[in-house]
């Protein structure tokens, strides 16, 4: 498949780079709507539409793509792709497309994330943060390759907390009583005194009797 633009459609610009593993594009259009994308092994179709304007591409790669391990995602002023190379190689390609005149016109280097082969060992890989939530080519979310997936429950209802302790209610927590002892006697707290409960009369204080009292011997008298 030749590279081709529809005549009723503009090229948007297409900034690319590359790793040994994969490509990075970026398609440079604001406030984009209605995108279709095709990706095949071989190719990348391309279509969307601002408010007076509708953009279009099609063009073979240079070499195979995975379509099932690359993403892409819309911003608001560009759309991106992280393409899986099928075969990893320490030469880098040297163009995008097949077509050289396609590639001249339409194709730039994203020199914001270019490495040259030569220092690819030492570099750490694209910087993906601006893929987070990326759909892939097949549907749906991303789960791997360094993209994040949200995989936190809705609610707490899908919390797990079985194992949480948590303290008694009304306070931070209620000390326990020390364990009494088989010998250990309890102390019993006197019942409390209704005011409808008759007085209980008090006991007299028990006073001394005679044979109580110490005998004092009288004093011998004198005859």
């Amino acid at each position: 498949m030749a590279a081709l633009a529809a005549s009723a459609a503009h090229v948007p610009p297409i900034k690319w780079a590359q790793r040994k593993d994969s490509l990075f594009l970026t398609i440079d259009v604001p406030d984009m709507a209605n995108e279709k994308v095709d990706l095949t092994p071989a190719a990348l179709s391309f279509q969307g539409e601002t408010d007076d304007t509708t953009y279009a591409f099609t063009f073979d790669f240079h070499a195979s793509v995975v379509p099932e391990e690359s993403v892409w995602k819309v911003h608001g002023r560009n759309v991106l792709m992280h393409l899986k190379k099928a075969e990893v190689s320490d030469e880098h390609w040297p163009r995008l497309t097949k077509e050289k005149q396609f590639d001249k016109q339409y194709v730039a280097t994203d020199w914001s994330r270019y490495v040259d082969e030569d220092d690819e060992d030492d570099d750490a890989g694209f910087d993906v943060g601006d893929l987070d939530g990326a759909a892939n080519f097949g549907g749906g979310g991303y789960d791997g390759g360094g993209y994040e997936v949200d995989d936190e429950p809705d609610s707490d209802d899908d919390v797990d907390l079985t194992d949480l302790d948590f303290p008694p209610a009304g306070g931070e927590g209620v000390a326990e009583e020390p364990p009494q002892g088989e010998d250990d006697e309890a102390t019993v707290a006197p019942p409390p005194v209704s005011a409808s409960d008759p007085p209980v009369a008090e006991e007299p204080a028990a006073t001394a009797t005679s044979t109580d009292a110490d005998e004092t011997p009288a004093p011998a008298t004198e005859t």
